[in-house]
Formats: C-alpha cells, structure tokens, sequence
C-alpha cells in the first residue's frame, strides 16, 4: 500500500471538469450506463459510480482500461493535451 505523502502538493488546474466527471461525460457520450462500463472494465458499478464523483482516485491500470473499454486515450482521460508545461 502506498505511502501518504510528507509534502502537501500543490493542486494543478487542468481544467473545470475533474476526472472523474470526464469519464461520466465519455461514458455518457457512448451512450454506456455505469453498468454495462463496470461490466467491461471488470470493477462494480459501485466503485465507478465512486470514480465519477471523484471520492476515490484511479490508479493508471484502471485508467488504461477505461481508455480501452471507452476508446479515447489515457491523455484525453487525464485531459494532458490542453495542459502545458511553463518553462
């Protein structure tokens, strides 16, 4: 099990849609209930239901799984094409 940071990390804005609010749009879009996507990622409808509202984080495989079930890629979950480094 991971360890709790000692250092508080500064929160990035991507953007105003959370994670887990991007993933219920896509499913939405592809016309999936959170059913028939917990079904095809292999979780329980209750633990995506918790993705959505964002009460408990994705790890990467389950990102890569949603990527594949709902056929966009990790970027467009994780919104990283918009966001740019400032140097």
């Amino acid at each position: 099990m991971p360890r709790k940071s000692k250092f508080k990390l500064e929160p990035i804005q991507i953007s105003n849609e959370s994670i887990g609010q991007r993933i219920a749009r896509i499913r939405k879009s592809k016309k999936l209930t959170q059913k028939e996507l917990a079904q095809k990622i292999g979780i329980t409808r209750s633990r995506l239901s918790k993705y959505e509202i964002d009460k408990i984080h994705l790890l990467d495989e389950i990102i890569i799984r949603f990527a594949i079930v709902l056929e966009v890629s990790s970027d467009e979950i994780l919104r990283l094409k918009e966001y740019s480094v400032k140097k």
